[in-house]
């Protein structure tokens, strides 16, 4: 038997403040941000929003704070020798750099009046989510106008929908949000146009458009929505409904022309690939991460396993992912044959899936993606509680599975995940505090025997620029430690570092350097403190370093270096052993990691 709701429950939903209320439910819901610090890349941006520079290789720009790497090799030398960002494998011409101006002067609105107020940001971060349930809200109404049920509900697995905790508790993340509540409102500018011929429509559509754009990236999706519309609900000719999108795709265009003036987009990566630059990189991460993101968004949120997972798992999340689209796609067909605009809400989701695509995988993604989703998940339940018992058992077993997900363990799980940052970022200022923090560091280089992630030691140097405390002049970490990682003596002056599955193995190493072959062996990297020969490579295709060594040009005795290992969620002094010696680390586990965090 399925799960039906009470029926005064349903005409909740044609109450006029309804929004109001579900809105005022989704701030609550995430309300627990407001006791979250700032983690990883929020400290780069309050680096680059400062008045003075800093850091060598992030020099202050209000609207740039999202130029991460510029491309440039001298540029990223400079943030692989502080080890900021960049570890000693990194691709040289690394580039990661994005057009948000107007999410920049937000940031700089927030580092330049409540700089050690953290709460304050996530406050604004909490309120850009408020005004994007109020525009989607509206979206619902004009698109769905006559079933104020379908709109009601559909906003309602949107709000509160626990793939929106990172979005929403990750202050770095805002620039989707902010994206996101300006484009929006394009489709209904759109549909009052071409339905209704309202003819400011036609340009109050693509402004809408650009001012996403202005914000973010994300707002791209939106034109996928209005893809969607032309094949799903513009009943005009072909001709007309191209010639309707030719503004959104000009738009685009330029969006590309200025980005790439600018030298702007991603380069160099394995967890960013450019459509243009990148082509078949991106056809290779779209085949993978299309059908993980859907499945989260309709089913169990597993996105953030394809990143923070290990990489031995992937097969077979793909499969469950390809698995359960296939179930939900049985289960939707029967309405997806007879009803529009539930084809168009589900291809509107898959089309807002395909930029996304272009990124590491995560549920954090699912923001634009969640605006189909919702409508398409609501529009199946409305039709499965109005059939009743007529389904059939398989259908009523997941018509309660869908009920269990989406309206009972997601709020549920919504203010948890809002919350986890600040696991994460107690587990980072934990491992930061294992290193000291005198004025002498200045002179001296950090070195890491065994990172378990690079996300966990690649932001302290900026993160210590941003809250004022002395950093080292240099920081290595010579490991991430995805699998069992032995480190030897080989002489006064060498450690060798030996993988047992090799360098550049998680997505999160790759991210780096797209392309282990600048890594054969034999490779060397030259840089001012130590040098770093691959001396054994794996027997991949292409094969990725397995064993390197690190020459220092002192003594590892000497006072300048200072060695520390990690173990148990902790910094540790390493004295170099005679050579000779060895020391072995286990591989480490992102979840398990945050979890025991979680539990101290």
């Amino acid at each position: 038997m399925s799960y039906s709701p009470p029926e005064a429950w349903l005409r909740w939903f044609e109450r006029p403040r309804a929004h109001y209320a579900i809105t005022l439910l989704a701030v609550l819901l995430t309300a627990p941000s407001l006791l979250t610090r700032l983690v990883l890349d929020d400290h780069v941006l309050a680096v680059k929003a400062a008045s003075e520079p800093s850091v060598v290789g992030l020099p202050p720009d209000p609207l740039a704070l999202f130029t991460f790497t510029t491309g440039d090799p001298q540029r990223n030398r400079a943030l692989i020798e502080e080890g900021v960002l960049l570890p000693w494998w990194s691709d040289v011409r690394h580039l990661n750099a994005f057009f948000r101006p107007i999410s920049s002067l937000t940031h700089v609105l927030d580092f330049r009046l409540w700089p050690h107020s953290p709460w304050l940001m996530h406050l604004q971060s909490v309120l850009w989510y408020a005004a994007l349930l109020l525009a989607l809200a509206h979206v619902y109404r004009v698109l769905d106008g006559p079933a104020p049920v379908l709109c009601g509900l559909a906003l309602l697995l949107f709000a509160i929908d626990d793939a929106r905790g990172w979005t929403v508790g990750w202050v770095s993340n805002r620039n989707a949000l902010i994206a996101a509540t300006l484009a929006l409102p394009a489709l209904s500018a759109h549909h009052r146009w071409v339905a209704h011929g309202f003819r400011p429509g036609a340009w109050l559509a693509p402004a809408c458009v650009v001012l996403g754009l202005a914000a973010g990236e994300t707002a791209i999706c939106i034109v996928g929505y209005l893809l969607a519309y032309a094949l799903c609900l513009d009943a005009r000719s072909p001709l007309q409904r191209a010639l309707s999108l030719a503004p959104y795709v000009s738009i685009l265009i330029a969006h590309r022309v200025l980005s790439h003036a600018l030298g702007l987009g991603s380069f160099g990566s394995g967890a960013y690939h450019d459509p243009l630059r990148e082509p078949l990189g991106f056809a290779q991460m779209l085949g993978y991460n299309l059908p993980v993101l859907l499945s989260a968004q309709l089913f169990v949120p597993v996105a953030d396993l394809a990143f923070w997972g290990n990489v031995a798992g992937r097969i077979p999340l793909l499969i469950w992912c390809a698995l359960s689209l296939v179930l939900l796609l049985w289960f939707a067909w029967p309405l997806l044959c007879v009803d529009r605009k539930t084809r168009f809400w589900c291809s509107g989701m898959v089309f807002a899936a395909v930029p996304v695509s272009a990124s590491l995988p995560g549920d954090r993604l699912l923001l634009t993606v969640g605006v189909g989703g919702a409508a398409l998940i609501a529009r199946l339940l409305a039709s499965a509680w109005q059939v009743g018992d007529g389904f059939s058992r398989p259908r009523q077993h997941v018509t309660n599975v869908l009920v269990l997900l989406h309206l009972v363990a997601a709020p549920v799980g919504l203010p948890v995940r809002t919350y986890s940052i600040e696991t994460l970022g107690r587990l980072i200022d934990r491992i930061d505090s294992g290193l000291p923090s005198s004025e002498r560091v200045g002179e001296q280089t950090a070195v890491v025997l065994n990172a378990p992630l690079n996300i966990l030691v690649n932001y302290m140097q900026a993160a210590r620029a941003a809250r004022h405390v002395p950093r080292f002049r240099h920081l290595h970490w010579l490991a991430s430690t995805s699998s069992e990682t032995t480190v030897t003596r080989v002489d006064a002056r060498t450690l060798r570092v030996a993988q047992e599955r090799g360098f550049l193995r998680q997505p999160e190493e790759t991210h780096y350097r797209s392309d282990p072959r600048g890594l054969a062996l034999g490779a060397e990297v030259g840089l001012s403190t130590l040098s770093v020969h691959v001396v054994e490579s794996t027997h991949d295709d292409p094969p990725r370093p397995k064993s390197v060594e690190f020459r220092f040009l002192e003594p590892l005795e000497s006072e300048r270096y200072v060695f520390r290992f990690y173990r148990d969620g902790q910094l540790w002094p390493w004295q170099p052993p005679a050579a000779g010696g060895r020391v072995s680390f286990p591989a480490e586990d992102f979840f398990k990691l945050v979890a025991s965090e979680a539990l101290r």
